[in-house]
């Protein structure tokens, strides 16, 4: 059995263990030690990270009372007996202890509104917890937040108290275990008592904050995403850079932000119905001078503005309305149309020259387009005229 010190006093970092074993298997490798401040996960927790002897840990895990530790590199430094230093990286496994009490608050304060917790998922980036019930209101998690930072100012008490069979009517356990003897329970003064193997703070006030950002509907359950602890101050920081910023670019207050916005879209709707207009306009126009500029079947044209949508309307305009054979170039890109396939056949001109042309394109009867690895529009046009000629 190996001695858990994150049981004894989850708040040390770094204890000096003897090696055990070492083992090597498929490419892993794995060191067994006496004692160990490394958690191996657990409770909806991950594993904590850290070092032993300045070799990075990768993976915990516990297989009958005893804690292997995953190496990154080779374990052939170890050998049973030898004295180790062990350190966990102390900042993840603060946030880890935050999340983990955040997480039991929480749920303590969903079930007395209703929704009691069914699972949870502690991850590094945020916290999930599915409950029972439907999907609470916006009114509603705002006073679940408010309730919940209630109890973080409070600095209630946390306690950890291992429990016999015997022993379990003095502990009212908000979700009954999978089993009863020896079982550890974690406590939050005045609120909640939860079976747990987890590593937590010794008082609510050291989560910070809880700030739930997120609400979906799962199985016919809500699932709850929340951020607890130094996620949630990182998470309002960003939104208060990103408030600082809105109101230079937007140059109001940020309790006129919502005004503002809808203003914004307001003059952006008659700004795109706009921005159609002149296209239609653009398109008819450019259309009716390339007609009427050339007697010649094919109508060849390069854009040097306006935007892609323009030069396919173009094309297809010069072939339905003008009944030319138009090939329009944008950047790279060009548009093939004829007014029918007896006129002009589009497809059966791709699939001849795509090779010596060095285009690739394709798509219905009568409107292609593709793409030019080189710019030899004039190359495709004199293609286009020899193949008209030859009909």
């Amino acid at each position: 059995m190996t001695e858990k010190f994150y049981y004894h006093n989850p708040y040390t970092a770094k204890i000096v263990a003897t090696v055990l074993d070492v083992r090597e298997k498929d490419g892993e490798r794995w060191v067994l030690t006496d004692q160990t401040v490394f958690y191996p996960g657990g409770g909806g927790q991950l594993p904590d990270r850290g070092l032993i002897e300045k070799q990075t840990v990768t993976d915990v895990k516990e297989k009958n009372g005893k804690i292997w530790h995953k190496l990154q590199k080779d374990a052939s430094q170890f050998v049973p007996g030898q004295k180790v230093t062990m350190e966990i990286d102390w900042p993840y496994r603060f946030y880890q202890m935050q999340q983990h009490t955040g997480q039991h608050l929480l749920s303590a304060v969903l079930e007395r509104a209703g929704w009691p917790t069914v699972s949870v998922h502690l991850g590094e980036a945020h916290t999930l917890i599915e409950v029972e019930g439907r999907l609470p209101e916006t009114a509603e998690l705002h006073n679940l937040e408010k309730q919940a930072q209630t109890m973080i100012a409070r600095a209630l008490a946390v306690k950890t108290h291992w429990v016999t069979a015997d022993d379990m009517d003095r502990f009212p356990l908000r979700r009954p275990p999978a089993k009863f003897d020896n079982l550890r329970v974690v406590e939050i003064e005045h609120l909640d008592y939860s079976a747990c193997g987890g590593t937590h703070l010794q008082n609510t006030a050291e989560i910070g904050l809880i700030k739930i950002v997120g609400c979906e509907k799962i199985r016919g359950r809500a699932r709850i995403k929340a951020l607890i602890g130094e996620r949630a101050f990182e998470y309002m920081e960003q939104l208060h850079q990103t408030s600082v910023l809105l109101r230079e670019k937007l140059n109001t207050d940020h309790l006129q932000f919502n005004e503002r916005v809808a203003q914004l879209q307001e003059e952006l709707h008659y700004l795109k119905r706009l921005k159609k207009f002149y296209q239609q306009y653009f398109v008819n126009f450019t259309s009716r001078e390339l007609a009427e500029s050339t007697n010649n079947a094919l109508v060849v044209f390069k854009m040097e503005q306006g935007e892609q949508d323009d030069a396919a309307a173009i094309a297809k305009k010069l072939s339905q309305t003008y009944h030319k054979v138009a090939l329009i170039q944008f950047d790279r890109r060009f548009f093939l149309t004829s007014p029918s396939a007896e006129r002009f056949d589009t497809i059966k001109f791709i699939k001849e020259n795509a090779e010596h042309l060095e285009i690739r394109g394709g798509g219905p009867q009568g409107y292609c387009q593709g793409v030019m690895k080189r710019n030899n529009l004039n190359q495709i046009a004199e293609t286009v005229n020899m193949a008209l000629k030859s009909i």
